[in-house]
């Protein structure tokens, strides 16, 4: 299934721990370029340096118990109004902080706005651990790798084996609509909280 112009994608990040485990984040984005369609394998492996690039300022933050696992792109079916699997490849992150895990559901939040205002985000940094909290508040040197995670989620890259432009953004399900995002986001110095959705799923 080729990606073209001006398709809007959806990425599942997903992370597996030690245990078995599974944390997943989800991003968005359209792609332009002038050319296509792509070629599926490229289109995957350009989107994996994407979320490279997201989770490299972070990684050292990340217990060592939680590993990159796989990166499954989705693209939006106008027709049908759903989401269709282009595919899936290997995602080799490897957080290596070495201190005690906070408790699992324990995450680093960070917010981007989109160019409608309606429309935000936020995604869950899983896996830090007790090295980022001092008194009961992140980190200054975690908030500002916090905030290059954030500044890599909102910035365009253009993907080296496609060529396309990767334009960050948010999907808003209520509207079903691509929102592309602006030079607008902020980290949380108060430890969040993401909720579990299913067993083995989240953190």
């Amino acid at each position: 299934m080729s990606v073209a112009d001006g398709d809007i994608l959806r990425v599942v990040a997903a992370f597996l721990w030690t245990d078995g485990n599974v944390n997943q984040n989800v991003f968005n984005c359209e792609v332009s370029g002038g050319g296509g369609p792509y070629d599926d394998e490229d289109m995957i492996d350009d989107v994996t340096d994407w979320m490279d690039d997201v989770f490299s300022d972070v990684e050292n933050e990340q217990s060592d118990e939680l590993q990159g696992n796989t990166i499954t792109v989705y693209k939006w079916d106008t027709v049908g109004q759903d989401w269709d699997e282009v595919g899936s490849g290997t995602w080799t992150h490897t957080p290596s902080a070495v201190s005690e895990q906070l408790p699992r559901g324990t995450a680093g939040l960070v917010r981007l706005w989109t160019e409608d205002p309606d429309v935000q985000g936020r995604k869950f940094i899983p896996g830090l651990t007790e090295g980022s909290l001092e008194d009961g508040l992140y980190t200054g040197a975690l908030l500002a790798k916090m905030m290059l995670f954030g500044a890599a989620w909102q910035d365009p890259i253009v993907g080296a084996l496609t060529g396309v432009t990767i334009t960050p953004g948010i999907w808003s399900v209520a509207l079903s609509l691509f929102r592309a995002a602006v030079i607008h986001f902020a980290a949380s110095a108060i430890p969040a909280y993401q909720r579990r959705r299913k067993r083995t799923v989240g953190i």
